[in-house]
């Protein structure tokens, strides 16, 4: 039997061999045309549908290399057993079937975020505006013809970079390590989820700070951990008088430098007891040495890993603050025999990282460019701090100031409930992704308040912006 063609159109969107594609392929999932019926010849198809004979051969032979049509020479094209159209999209307006209600999926208590992806006042970001892009781009240009560089890297990353962090870390932090203690990841959350999958198992106890970070939290969630936390919203960091509470836990992630969101810089003696309290409790100690880097009061203190000669702690950072986010390129430093079994995590999450920005890094660290890009920056966001700080004694002298030593950002805390989340919503509707206190509190007592970047603005978006979260939190506590 020799199909009709019959009604037959084309939908006058795409090239016209897409558009045939698609209303054959339609006629054939819709068992509009019987099985084992032959299709007109090529060259009938083409003059009744006036298109040249090559494009109606190229569908067909699309066709018949997906199945649905069989070539049979002097006969022509003969329809196959058609597939249930379910599991097809049949049309290019046919509408994605939701899934069963049957089947679960887990989300694990995590979310993403919404809204655009940045904006004035955004935490996490540094001055992009004052990054070398041009000489970053002329490192890249060097590597990037480097067939080295397209195959498979080393389960620990790229030796010169391991270096290069070796070098500076010993140097800049007091990290006891060498390049083999040195595990290269695509930026700091995988460095944390590895971190904590590599000290725990599920239901295994672990702690965190709270007011803390939630990405953090999110990389416990994700390794089904019990997750316990302890105050740190003091200027001096985490509480250390707490620490009984957590006896038992296998392991303590802390920011000890500059802690996040609250700004606490732990003074040695509190580190000291720290450490004494993990060895005890054999706890091992997660260092988040996050934003070490742009200190203005003093010289950072040294790390806890390096208090503890490398033995019980590890260290985790990432160039996300020091260079630029999209990089996605963090660290993890280990006691040394942990450092296999930390890179077949890797391996096992992840895969290889990108050779070519390790590469890039690499070399803007051991030319000398990355020391002065600190230094050049820690001057720059203590002269954006300075002003913030003068703008929010003007604007906002209400607020408690926290975090005002160090970092990239500066977080308020109101004396009066604030819905800072409805707030924050507001603000981002005017282009300011400024972050709520209370999205970091994840134990009692409850705060309300606005954690405020300042790197990636300029001194007037400063100013206005501060001067629009007065005028907005005026309106909201008249409401």
């Amino acid at each position: 039997m020799r199909i009709e063609l019959g009604s037959f159109f084309l939908s006058g969107e795409g090239s016209l061999q897409q558009q045939l594609y698609q209303a054959l392929r339609e006629k054939l999932l819709t068992a509009q045309w019987p099985v084992e019926a032959l299709l007109p010849s090529s060259r009938q198809l083409a003059l009744d549908l006036k298109l040249s004979r090559n494009t109606v051969n190229q569908v067909l032979q699309q066709l018949v290399a997906e199945g649905y049509l069989l070539g049979q020479p002097g006969r022509g094209y003969l329809v196959l057993a058609v597939a249930p159209d379910q599991f097809f999209q049949a049309s290019m307006h046919t509408q994605v079937a939701p899934a069963p209600a049957q089947i679960t999926v887990f989300d694990y208590g995590v979310t993403a975020k919404t809204g655009p992806a940045s904006g004035l006042l955004q935490t996490g970001v540094p001055d992009l505006s004052a990054f070398p892009f041009t000489l970053w781009q002329k490192l890249t240009q060097r590597h990037s013809g480097r067939s080295a560089l397209a195959g498979m890297a080393d389960a620990m990353g790229y030796l010169p970079l391991r270096q290069a962090l070796n070098h500076y870390l010993r140097q800049s932090r007091q990290v006891l390590c060498d390049e083999d203690c040195i595990l290269i990841t695509p930026g700091a959350q995988a460095a944390l989820f590895i971190a904590a999958k590599l000290v725990s198992q599920a239901g295994d106890k672990v702690a965190m700070e709270s007011p803390g970070y939630p990405r953090l939290r999110q990389a416990l969630q994700l390794s089904e951990a019990d997750i316990h936390y302890i105050d740190a919203s003091s200027d001096t960091g985490l509480a250390t008088a707490d620490l009984p509470r957590l006896n038992g836990c296998k392991a303590l992630f802390v920011t000890p430098a500059h802690q996040y969101p609250m700004g606490g810089i732990m003074p040695l003696s509190e580190r000291l007891h720290l450490l004494e309290w993990a060895r005890q409790q054999q706890c091992v100690l997660v260092e988040d040495d996050y934003d070490s880097e742009f200190q203005f009061k003093h010289r950072p203190i040294a790390s806890l890993q390096g208090l503890a000669q490398g033995q019980g702690v590890i260290y985790v950072g990432s160039f996300s603050k020091t260079i630029f986010p999209a990089l996605r390129l963090g660290y993890l430093v280990l006691p040394k025999p942990w450092a296999a079994k930390a890179a077949a995590l890797l391996q096992a999450l992840y895969g290889d990282v990108a050779l070519l920005p390790q590469a890039v890094t690499a070399d803007f660290m051991l030319e000398g460019h990355f020391g002065r890009h600190l230094r050049k920056m820690r001057q720059l966001y203590q002269h954006k701090q300075q002003l913030c700080l003068q703008l929010i004694a003007e604007f906002l002298p209400e607020a408690k100031l926290h975090a005002r030593y160090a970092g990239l950002h500066i977080s308020l805390e109101f004396p009066y409930e604030v819905a800072d989340q409805q707030f924050t919503a507001e603000l981002l509707k005017a282009g300011y992704r400024v972050q709520p206190l209370s999205r970091y509190v994840f134990a009692a007592p409850a705060r309300t308040g606005l954690v405020i970047g300042l790197a990636n603005s300029s001194e007037q978006q400063l100013r206005s912006g501060v001067q629009f979260i007065a005028r907005l939190l005026t309106l909201y506590k008249k409401a």
